[in-house]
């Protein structure tokens, strides 16, 4: 079919078009290149500008990196040890892209030291390096201190007892009774200015609120004179672990029973005994402990004492067997009050003195020898409570026969009182005399018989 002069037209104007916006866009885009590409290479310089602005260097420093030790075998097998006097630790100051040493941590590095490698002064070179190839190669890395100084010397052996401690209260009502740890002897081995610091080497065991017997494993630790652990110094143990057992006891607070024994020095009496505490806890077995009613001292000796005396006593000594302190109180404080006796005479008459078993077929007369006398010695509180009538006198003529007796005069013994008599006593003893009697029928006297005549 045959296009119209319009249609055809038309066409041809489209196709026109086309091509010349096609040669507008072409010739819009070598229009003014050189500007273009200008701005371009301005462009890219300015985002290095700006990126190297945003991720400038920086400097960081990282504290405390761990300093491995190598080939310390070495200095062994010359029969030496050594220890390090320096920090085993290094701090490290790092320089690169903030972007990479702003995230740089601890373990990003490893850090050692060759001990096979030792200067003439002991030290060796602390070498650091980070773990990652990608850090190290974009960073700086500067040791603060790259020397570890150490001391070497011969290695020692000693033998100790291990002592055993539980740290810590019990349960209320209880005590420890005793702590035990097996085994009981250990080696330790190292060198010899460390083991010579080693004054014991301790087992410990938490007590706190225990009511039972315990028993546990735990690591025997080697400590110095100020009670210091010495666990990170470069000390080997024959054994890495013992163990403990732990005895707990009830326990039950019972009195103190003092007695003295002995004579004070003639002419002194003892007045006190006073002693504190007066009462003491104890532990032991259920079944022991329920016979212990009271804990009993009596041998404080006053022997020869002539004044006041101090002194303090060890309440273990006194302890029944199986059974154990739990006081605070390990000694008793004993206070001893001595006093000069006085003395004091009481003259007595024989009116003052009783008479005992009497016979009703005799006749009694009791004498008593010039300036009779009764001697009282003792201390003066004592003494003056003393008189005739609480003396209660008297002498026994149970059984005697008739004649002139010299008796033993009885008394009762006053408190903490000498009583010594002065003089004698001498009892007369006379049969009575017989009267004659008349019967009344007109009989005579009886015979000795006693019976009437017939």
């Amino acid at each position: 079919m045959e296009r119209k002069p319009a249609e055809k037209n038309g066409a041809e104007n489209g196709v026109k078009n086309v091509n010349n916006k096609e040669r507008s866009f072409v010739k819009g885009i070598f229009n003014h290149l050189g500007l273009k590409i200008i701005s371009l290479v301005l462009a890219v310089l300015l985002w290095v500008i700006v990126m190297n602005l945003s991720d400038y260097s920086m400097t960081k420093t990282i504290y405390n990196i761990p300093v491995e030790q190598q080939n310390g075998e070495k200095i062994e097998e010359m029969g030496k040890v050594y220890d390090v006097i320096s920090d085993d630790t290094v701090d490290i100051v790092v320089k690169g892209p903030r972007s990479m040493v702003d995230q740089l941590v601890v373990s990003d590095f490893y850090a050692y030291v060759d001990l096979a490698d030792l200067s003439v002064t002991n030290s060796a070179q602390i070498h650091v390096q980070a773990k990652e190839s990608r850090i190290g190669s974009a960073i700086e890395i500067h040791p603060v201190d790259d020397v570890m100084n150490l001391t070497i010397e011969d290695k020692v052996t000693r033998e100790l007892p291990i002592k055993a401690v539980a740290n810590g209260d019990v349960a209320d009502g209880y005590a420890i009774g005793s702590v035990k740890v097996t085994p009981n002897i250990i080696r330790i081995e190292g060198p010899e200015s460390i083991i010579d610091r080693v004054t014991e080497v301790r087992a410990s065991v938490d007590a706190r609120g225990v009511s039972a017997n315990l028993k546990k494993t735990v690591t025997p630790v080697c400590m110095n004179a100020y009670s210091e652990s010495m666990a990170d110094r470069p000390i080997e143990l024959s054994v890495s672990e013992v163990t403990v057992d732990l005895t707990v006891y009830p326990t039950k607070t019972v009195p103190l029973k003092l007695k003295s024994e002995g004579s004070p020095e003639d002419g002194y009496s003892v007045v006190e005994l006073n002693y504190n505490p007066q009462e003491v806890t104890v532990a032991g077995p259920e079944e022991v402990l329920k016979k212990v009613n009271a804990i009993y001292i009596e041998d404080i000796s006053v022997e020869g004492l002539n004044q006041n005396k101090e002194m303090n006593v060890a309440i273990t000594d006194y302890l029944p067997d199986e059974v154990i302190l739990a006081d605070t109180n390990s000694e008793v404080a004993v206070n001893i009050i001595v006093e000069e006796q006085t003395v004091r005479e009481i003259e007595v008459s024989a009116s003052d003195i009783a008479m005992m078993g009497m016979n009703v077929s005799y006749d009694y007369t009791l004498k008593t020898s010039t300036a009779f006398k009764i001697r009282l010695k003792g201390l003066e509180a004592d003494i003056e409570k003393v008189n005739k009538d609480s003396l209660q006198l008297s002498v026994d003529a149970t059984d005697l026969p008739a004649g002139e007796h010299v008796m033993k005069l009885s008394y009762a013994s006053p408190k903490n009182t000498t009583v010594t008599v002065l003089g004698k006593v001498t009892l007369e003893i006379k049969e009575k005399e017989t009267t004659e009697t008349t019967d009344p029928d007109g009989g005579g006297n009886p015979d000795a018989t006693g019976e009437q005549p017939g």
